[in-house]
């Protein structure tokens, strides 16, 4: 009987799996969630860990990087999704470092801010609030934020 609900869960597994990476703790909650039990949600992720279909740091450093290139999310953001999906502090911490180390934070700002004002007019305080909100809702820190909207300032007509 053990036996099968074993392949059962891991069958469950394999399907959550198939679609996107998913985290150690991604998959050990939607097994829970179908209602399996601790010992048969270890036994799997064990498993699945000894095949190497999860991979943590692996997943993490993927995931973060998509992030990076496609959404342009900062590194606020970032952290706060990745910890979300049960990575580890150390592991999110050594994500970012690497891709800090890769990235010019200030120009993937500079370059996502001026994508978005694209052919808008930016006249007013209000626009300056609005681009600032912008930046900070996608993760970049305050610093990186106001060191950006100095470099638009002129375009924002900000006195």
């Amino acid at each position: 009987m053990t036996e099968s609900i074993l392949e059962q869960a891991l069958e469950t597994a394999y399907q959550y799996l198939a679609r996107i990476p998913r985290s150690c703790s991604e998959v050990e909650n939607q097994l829970r969630r179908k209602g399996y039990p601790p010992s048969i949600i270890r036994r799997v992720i064990r498993q699945l860990l000894e095949f190497r279909y999860l991979n943590d740091e692996a997943f993490a450093r993927q995931w973060a990087r998509e992030r990076v290139v496609r959404r342009h999310w900062g590194p606020l953001r970032i952290r706060s999704e990745l910890v979300r999906k049960g990575i580890g502090k150390s592991q999110v911490d050594e994500v970012l470092q690497e891709l800090l180390a890769e990235q010019d934070e200030v120009g993937r700002a500079a370059e996502l801010l001026e994508g978005w004002l694209r052919g808008r007019p930016v006249s007013n305080p209000r626009e300056y609030r609005r681009s600032y909100g912008y930046l900070f809702r996608r993760g970049y820190s305050t610093d990186v934020i106001e060191t950006v909207l100095r470099r638009f300032e002129d375009k924002l007509g900000i006195p």
